[in-house]
C-alpha cells in the first residue's frame, strides 16, 4: 500500500496537469461556448442575416405601395390594383386569366 502512496505523491504534478487538460480540452470543442457551438451560432447569424435583407427588402416594397396609395394617389399603380383584384378591364378589352398555381 505505501508503494501505491508513494506513486501518487511521485506522480501528482503529472496527474493534476492530466486532468487540467482534458478539462480544457472537453471545454474547448463542448460546452455552451465551446468550438462546437461557436460553429452553429455562426451559422444562424448568417441565417438571421439573410432574413434579416429579405424582411427589409420586403418592407421597401410595402412602404412603396403605401406612398403610392396615399397623398399623392398614383391614379396608374390604383388601376392596376383594381384590374388584378376584381378582374376588371375597358369596354372591348379582351382579358385572359392564368392559373399560375
Amino acid at each position: 500500500m505505501s508503494d501505491i502512496n508513494y506513486l501518487i505523491k511521485e506522480k501528482k504534478f503529472y496527474l493534476i496537469t492530466f486532468f487540467l487538460v482534458l478539462y480544457i480540452v472537453f471545454n474547448f470543442f463542448g460546452g455552451d461556448r465551446g468550438l462546437i457551438e461557436f460553429f452553429k451560432k455562426k451559422k444562424l447569424l448568417i441565417n438571421f442575416k439573410e432574413k434579416n435583407i429579405m424582411l427589409k427588402k420586403e418592407i421597401h416594397l410595402y412602404q412603396k405601395k403605401n406612398e403610392f396609395l396615399s397623398t399623392n394617389i398614383n391614379t396608374d399603380y390604383l388601376d392596376q390594383v383594381y384590374r388584378d383584384y376584381f378582374v376588371l378591364g375597358k369596354k372591348g378589352e379582351k382579358i385572359y386569366l392564368l392559373n399560375t398555381k
